[in-house]
């Protein structure tokens, strides 16, 4: 299948996002880099508001995928809730933050269709990884594990920004084996060592 423009604008939006943020990039951006005028862009794309809801929608595929895929992993004996968030954030360039953290850090200007947009994101991410908590886990805490490893999650990656990667892999390391812990109990040192061992 080939690629089409519309495909193409909104790959390469997607990492100026996570990059800029919703507000701070444009379509002078998009042209540039792909070479191609304005008004091409604005024929798959009439507003700026349009594009942030198609990103928003390839990013629920995205992350659907991810949740499925990790489903089924666990589901089969061969998986952990953990393998989500790999998969997630396997999409990131290591000057990028999430792409939901960036379109929050814009949601109160952001237009009323795409603010719907943004929450329904926020509310899928805590969502999906609590499932997959409770699907592994069925008595953990999987609300509060969820939100407490999103929070942490987030607020790494724009850490790493400012202090750079090795930070940033020690705090993940650290939010890692705190979320092990918080699924695995006293086995979580045998398991996280057992995961670690067979994801190299």
């Amino acid at each position: 299948m080939s690629v089409t423009t519309r495909d193409k604008i909104v790959a390469l939006t997607l990492p100026l996002i996570r990059k800029k943020s919703y507000s701070s990039f444009s379509y002078d951006d998009i042209s540039r880099e792909l070479k191609i005028t304005k008004a091409a862009i604005h024929y798959h794309f009439e507003k700026k508001e349009d594009l942030g809801i198609a990103i928003c929608e390839k990013a629920r595929e995205a992350f659907t995928s991810c949740y499925e895929n990790t489903l089924n992993e666990i589901r089969s004996k061969n998986g952990h809730p953990w393998r989500y968030i790999e998969n997630v954030m396997k999409y990131l360039a290591v000057d990028e933050i999430c792409l939901v953290s960036s379109f929050q850090s814009d949601y109160e200007n952001l237009p009323p269709q795409l603010k719907e947009k943004v929450k329904q994101l926020s509310e899928m991410q805590i969502e999906q990884l609590e499932l997959l908590i409770k699907e592994f886990a069925p008595n953990g805490k999987g609300e509060t594990v969820s939100v407490i490893t999103n929070l942490c999650i987030k607020g790494a990656l724009q850490y790493r920004r400012v202090l750079g990667e090795i930070f940033f892999k020690k705090a993940l390391k650290s939010i890692k084996e705190q979320f092990y812990f918080a699924l695995d109990g006293h086995n979580a040192s045998l398991l996280f060592k057992k995961y670690q061992g067979a994801n190299r």
